[in-house]
């Protein structure tokens, strides 16, 4: 009976040991690099911002966060890839509107955004505004919706159920306008077309006036958030909702990082606490490029809200467009 007893008691002990050692490597996360997939080509906001991102995750974390480029194939193949993956933190996903809203809800994908993620921030944001010529006669929102009426003026958006395009639907439906679209591959070139007169209006990025200097004029900001997100880059230009109270207008622009489900409480933990250190604080902003907004929404229950608002905001704009997967 004693050896039975010793015996246990040394099983108990190694049991223990076991469970600590499990501990500690669960506690040692991350003790290797970690990649961050990015559905965008090289060179583009998208991964600019992805890459700045991850070079304060890296300082925070004491490990390299890499970038891995996985353009194509609507966002699904880089989706996919971070599914594929172990869910133990050392993947990350650098979602945003096309990977999480407009691709699923245009069409049958292999994964369920807020099911198969874990989201862990919003920090970027890409919404739009209406833009014309410096030399347009409309020199306000209200002008515009008035000369526009009946006109059926030449719009210029990047690509068709692209959210400057979805933006322009909306727009045009709230307020009773007609346009012609003309889709130029890249909100740049839409701008450009703009400058160029080969449109007559342009939906580009709420930053795009950085580039851009006088040779355009913004109207207004197509979004219902608070006009203080935007101030830096149009300042004392208005958002739909605060010129229009009760309008709805601006396809929602935002991204962040993910991880896949599954991935460890405590990893999550890790991860969460590491990108306020590194992102919320005013060294940080000042680090973000012209061309790029702000807007930090942090926590998983907080950014789970903020994509489903985006997949209500789009949802009614694409079934307008005949586009919506039923």
């Amino acid at each position: 009976m004693k050896r039975i007893i010793k015996q246990l008691a040394g099983l108990s002990l190694a049991a223990l040991a076991v469970f600590g050692m499990g501990t500690a490597a669960q506690a040692a996360y991350p003790e290797k690099p970690i990649t961050l997939v990015v559905s965008f080509a090289a060179g583009g906001n998208a991964d600019v911002m992805a890459r700045i991102q991850a070079e304060a995750m890296s300082k925070e974390l004491g490990v390299p966060v890499n970038v891995v480029n996985r353009p194509g194939g609507a966002h699904v193949p880089a989706t996919m890839s971070v599914l594929e993956a172990p869910a133990d933190g050392y993947t990350l996903f650098n979602w945003s509107p096309p990977s999480f809203m407009v691709v699923p809800l245009t069409r049958a994908t292999p994964y369920k955004p807020l099911e198969d993620f874990v989201p862990l921030f919003a920090g970027i944001s890409a919404s739009n505004a209406l833009y014309v010529r410096s030399d347009s006669p409309y020199t306000t929102f209200e002008e515009f919706i008035e000369g526009a009426k009946g006109k059926k003026l030449k719009m210029g958006v990047n690509n068709l159920g692209a959210p400057p395009n979805l933006s322009a639907v909306q727009m045009a439906d709230q307020f009773g306008l007609e346009f012609t679209t003309i889709a130029l591959k890249t909100v740049p070139a839409s701008l450009n077309g703009l400058v160029a007169g080969e449109v007559d209006v342009a939906v580009g990025q709420v930053a795009s006036l950085n580039a851009f200097g006088d040779k355009i004029r913004p109207l207004i900001i197509l979004d219902n958030n608070r006009k203080d997100f935007y101030e830096k880059d149009l300042p004392g230009v208005r958002t739909v909702g605060e010129a229009f109270p009760g309008k709805e207008a601006g396809a929602w622009v935002h991204g962040g990082f993910a991880v896949k489900a599954g991935t460890p409480d405590d990893v999550v933990k890790v991860l969460l606490d590491a990108s306020a250190a590194a992102m919320d604080n005013d060294a940080f902003r000042a680090s973000i490029p012209k061309a790029i907004s702000w807007y930090w929404v942090h926590g998983v229950e907080d950014t789970t809200a903020l994509i489903q608002s985006g997949k209500d905001l789009y949802s009614p704009i694409l079934d307008g467009l005949g586009l919506l997967h039923k």
